[in-house]
C-alpha cells in the first residue's frame, strides 16, 4: 500500500457527483436508491473506511437536496412524507462530513509531504499507482490489508458469521406482527416447541383437562357470624398461685482482687502506633501503570479489492451469495410454478469491508401473471429493510414457461436497481429448461443507459442495441458474484394483515 495514494476530498466529491439522474423513473424507485446510498455510507463509516463513506454521504446529499426536489412526483401526497424522511437526515450527514473532510485532507497532505521528501532524496519512481477507487484510498494513520474474494472465502465466511452474531446479540425492537422472519435455527426451534406441546397434551390427565377447560369458579358461601357473648363465670377451676422464688443477689460492681497481685503494666502508646500504622518503607510498591493498562494495539482492518470492472472501467465490489438461496426460493415458488405464474423475491444484505453479503431473501406482496410479477405495498419493504438494517442488492424471479434470460421488462426492472448500485444482480430461475438458472447484470455501457433512456412499456419490445450486448453473466469466474455456504434468513410478506 506504500505506492497507493489517498484521494483528496475534492477528488472524492467529483466522483460522488458522477452518477446518472433520470427523472423519468418513478419517485418510489429513486427513494429506494437514495435509501440504499445512505445505508451504504453508514456501513463504510462503521468499517472505518472514511473516503468511501464520504463519497456515499456526499452523493446522498446531492441526490436529496438537488435532484429529488425537482422530481415531477415529489409533490404527490404519497411521496411528500418519503421526501421529508430523506431530507431529515441531511443536517446530521453534513455535520458528519465536515469532520470526515478534515481527516481526508490531513491524510492527503501527509502523503503529499512524504512524496515530496522522497523526491528530494531520490528520483521519482515510474510505478506509482494512482488510486481511482475511494474504497482503497487508505489513511496512513489506519492502514489496512487488501483481500481477494476468490482466494479469501474463508475470511469472508468468518466475517459473515461474526456479523450474524453481532446482529443476534444486538438489542432490537420486537419484530412486527405483520412479518414472518424465520431462519433454519428458528424453524428447528418451532418444531421442537410444537413437539413438546403435543407431548404435554398426550400426558395430560382427565382431572387436569377438567380444570383447564372449566372457566367458571364457584366461590364458597360464608354464613354471617353471630355476636360474641361473654360469661363472667369461670369455665375452668383456678389453681392457687405458687410462691415466687427469691431474686438472686446483685453482682458486685468490682471484682475481688487479692492484694498481692498487681495489675499488668499498660503498654506504651508509641508501641500501639507502631503496631497499628505501618511504616512507609514497608508499603508495597504499586506495579507500573503499563502492566495494568496495556496500550491497545490498533485493530487490523481488511477490505476486499474490486473483483471485476464495468465496461466503463468502474470497479465492481464482490457479492457473496448463499448457496442455499436458489433452492429455498424455488420451494416457496413451487405453487406458482405449477400454475404457470411468475414469482419474485428481493435480495437483501449488508456491506462489510467493501464486499456485499446477501443475508436475507424477502418475498414481497405481489401480483403474478404468466409473464410479469409486480410488487405491492412497498412501504412494507422499506420498513423491513430499516428494521433489519439491510439493503437491497438485487432480485430473483422465476420463468415457469420460458427459458433463462432477461426479457425487456426484466431489463427495465434491473436498470432501476443498477442506476444507483452498479453491483446489483438479477437471478432468473427456469426450472423446465436448461440452463435452469442464471445471474445477470446490465452492461454499462451500453445496456444500462439504453434501458434508462428507453420509453417503451410493452413486456416484450426490441431495442436498438443487440441483445447479446445488453447484459452479461455475473457469476464467477466471469462476474463478481461468489457462492458461499453462509446462513440465509427468509421473510415472507405475502398475505399480511
Amino acid at each position: 500500500m506504500a505506492s497507493d495514494r489517498p484521494m483528496s476530498a475534492k477528488e472524492i466529491a467529483d466522483q460522488a457527483l458522477d452518477y446518472v439522474w433520470v427523472p423519468q423513473l418513478p419517485f418510489s424507485r429513486w427513494y429506494r436508491a437514495a435509501d440504499v446510498v445512505y445505508w451504504e455510507a453508514r456501513s463504510y463509516h462503521r468499517d472505518g473506511n472514511t473516503p468511501q463513506a464520504y463519497l456515499m454521504f456526499y452523493r446522498y446529499c446531492d441526490l436529496v437536496v438537488n435532484k429529488l426536489k425537482t422530481h415531477p412526483e415529489v409533490n404527490f401526497p404519497e411521496h411528500r412524507f418519503q421526501y421529508k424522511t430523506l431530507f431529515r437526515r441531511v443536517p446530521e450527514v453534513m455535520e458528519l462530513m465536515e469532520s470526515m473532510r478534515d481527516k481526508i485532507d490531513a491524510s492527503y497532505d501527509q502523503w503529499h509531504a512524504r512524496v515530496k521528501a522522497q523526491r528530494q532524496s531520490r528520483p521519482p519512481s515510474t510505478s506509482t499507482i494512482r488510486v481511482v477507487d475511494p474504497a482503497l484510498s487508505w489513511s496512513y494513520a489506519s492502514p489496512g490489508s487488501i483481500l481477494d474474494a476468490r482466494t479469501s472465502k474463508d475470511v469472508a465466511m468468518d466475517m459473515a458469521n461474526r456479523e450474524r452474531l453481532r446482529r443476534r446479540n444486538a438489542t432490537k425492537t420486537a419484530p412486527s406482527r405483520s412479518s414472518r422472519v424465520f431462519s433454519e435455527d428458528e424453524l428447528l426451534r418451532r418444531d421442537m416447541e410444537a413437539a413438546r406441546t403435543q407431548l404435554n397434551r398426550s400426558y395430560r390427565t382427565p382431572d387436569t383437562d377438567e380444570r383447564v377447560q372449566s372457566t367458571n369458579y364457584s366461590y364458597p358461601s360464608i354464613k354471617q357470624s353471630a355476636p360474641l357473648s361473654y360469661d363472667s363465670s369461670p369455665r375452668h377451676p383456678i389453681h392457687p398461685t405458687r410462691p415466687t422464688p427469691p431474686r438472686p443477689p446483685k453482682q458486685p460492681t468490682e471484682l475481688y482482687r487479692p492484694a498481692s497481685v498487681e495489675p499488668p503494666p499498660r503498654p506504651r502508646k508509641e508501641l500501639d502506633t507502631e503496631v497499628l500504622v505501618p511504616q512507609r518503607s514497608q508499603s508495597p510498591v504499586p506495579p507500573p501503570k503499563e502492566a495494568l493498562e496495556p496500550t491497545p494495539e490498533p485493530k487490523e482492518r481488511y477490505t476486499f479489492k474490486p473483483d471485476k470492472y464495468l465496461e466503463s472501467g468502474q470497479p465492481l465490489r464482490s457479492i457473496f451469495l448463499p448457496a442455499s438461496l436458489r433452492g429455498r426460493f424455488l420451494r416457496l415458488a413451487e405453487p406458482n410454478t405449477r400454475r404457470g405464474l411468475e414469482m419474485c423475491g428481493l435480495l437483501c444484505g449488508v456491506n462489510l469491508n467493501n464486499a456485499l453479503f446477501i443475508t436475507h431473501l424477502l418475498i414481497p406482496d405481489q401480483d403474478c401473471t404468466e409473464n410479469t410479477c409486480d410488487t405491492r405495498n412497498e412501504a412494507d419493504i422499506w420498513e423491513f429493510c430499516e428494521k433489519e438494517d439491510v439493503m437491497q442488492f438485487g432480485w430473483i424471479h422465476t420463468h415457469p414457461t420460458q427459458t433463462c434470460f432477461l426479457s425487456s421488462r426484466d431489463m427495465h426492472t434491473q436498470a432501476s436497481y443498477q442506476a444507483m448500485l452498479r453491483e446489483s444482480i438479477a437471478i432468473v430461475c427456469a426450472p423446465r429448461y436448461e440452463p435452469s438458472w442464471g445471474i445477470f447484470r446490465l452492461t454499462d455501457p451500453p445496456g444500462l443507459p439504453g434501458m434508462l433512456n428507453c420509453r417503451k412499456t410493452d413486456p416484450f419490445h426490441p431495442h436498438d442495441i443487440p441483445s447479446d450486448q445488453l447484459y452479461v453473466d455475473a457469476l464467477q469466474p466471469a462476474g463478481h458474484v461468489h457462492e458461499l455456504d453462509s446462513n440465509l434468513e427468509v421473510c415472507d410478506l405475502r398475505g399480511k394483515t
